[in-house]
Order: structure tokens, then sequence, then C-alpha cells
């Protein structure tokens, strides 16, 4: 009889101490969890979203008044925009989202006359050489 009563005083001891690990284990659980959603290294990884052309200034500084269609989009690339109604205009549009959310957006217009380069105007301007 004694050995039935310490057996079951051994058992419900060891049951409380589980009970312990149990609560201790779900508490630093839970600490974890909560330190881990407030933290600023956590967060989605955003990529920057470039659309259009990308036009660099050693681009533009190639190109020169008299200069045909076929020779400006040969340097610069197809215009992202050519106006339907006047097909001697032509724009490029580049835009640059950052993961900030700031968007950097660069713009050149092209004039042709009698389809030949005659201005360029925007973001852009031809060094002098």
């Amino acid at each position: 009889m004694l050995q039935t009563l310490f057996a079951s005083k051994h058992n419900s001891s060891q049951s409380s101490q589980s009970r312990l690990g149990l609560k201790i284990a779900l508490i630093a659980l839970c600490l974890t969890i909560t330190a881990c959603g407030n933290s600023r290294m956590l967060r989605p990884h955003k990529i920057a979203i470039q659309q259009g052309n990308m036009i660099t200034q050693e681009m533009v500084n190639r190109l020169k008044p008299g200069m045909t269609k076929r020779q400006v989009e040969f340097v610069l690339g197809t215009p992202l925009i050519v106006d339907t109604l006047n097909t001697d205009q032509w724009n490029y549009i580049y835009t640059l989202g950052v993961a900030s959310g700031r968007v950097v957006q660069k713009n050149l217009h092209i004039l042709f006359i009698d389809g030949q380069l005659s201005e360029l105007t925007g973001d852009y301007k031809p060094n002098e050489e």
C-alpha cells in the first residue's frame, strides 16, 4: 500500500512537471512569434519595376541633327509611343518604381521633319562637342 501511495505521488509530480515544461515552451513560442512579427528584417522583398526604354546620356550624345528615323531607332531602340496621327513625333518614356514606393520617370521626345531628326526635348540634352 505504501508503495502504491508513493507511486501515485511520483506520477502526479511527473505530470505537473511536464505541464510546467509545456507551459514554458508555449510561452517561449508565443514570445518568439511576437518578436518576429515586429521585426523590420522579415518583410517581403520588393523588386524594382522598370518599364519603357532605358536611355542613357551616351545614347543621346550619339544623336545628330539630320539623322534618319532608322538611324535614331538604331541608337535608341524602338520608341515606346509613336503618335498615330503624327508619325514624325516619337516618345521614349522610362519609369522605375523602387521598393520604397518612389517612381522615377525620364522622358525624351523626338521630332522629325521630312524624315530627319530635327528636335530633342525632355529630360535629356545632347552634349555639344
